[in-house]
C-alpha cells in the first residue's frame, strides 16, 4: 500500500502502527526535516517529499496532491493520513 501522511502527527501513528514500514511513503512538504528524510532513505524506504507546501485542509488542494500519488502508482490503495482514500 502506498502511504500519504500530510502530519507530523499522521506520520507518527503511522510509524509506531503494524503498517510500518509501508511499501512507498510519500510525505507533505515540511512534515519532517531533511535528517528524518535522508534516515529513512538510508534504511532503504521509498520516501518522496511533496516539494512545496499545500493546505490539507483545502479539499481542491488535497485532491491535487493524491492525484500526484496516484499518478505515480496507479491501481495502487493509498492510506492517507489514517485511512484508505476512496
Amino acid at each position: 500500500m502506498i502511504c500519504f501522511v500530510t502530519s507530523r502527527q499522521s506520520y507518527d501513528q503511522l510509524a509506531a502502527s503494524s503498517a510500518w514500514p509501508p511499501a512507498v511513503l510519500w510525505i507533505a512538504f515540511g512534515v519532517l526535516d531533511p535528517s528524518e528524510l535522508t534516515n529513512l532513505r538510508a534504511s532503504g524506504l521509498a520516501v518522496t517529499e511533496f516539494t512545496s507546501p499545500f493546505d490539507p485542509s483545502d479539499l481542491a488542494e488535497m485532491a491535487d496532491a493524491l492525484d500526484t500519488v496516484r499518478e505515480h502508482h496507479p491501481g495502487q490503495a493509498v492510506w492517507v493520513d489514517g485511512s484508505v482514500a476512496a
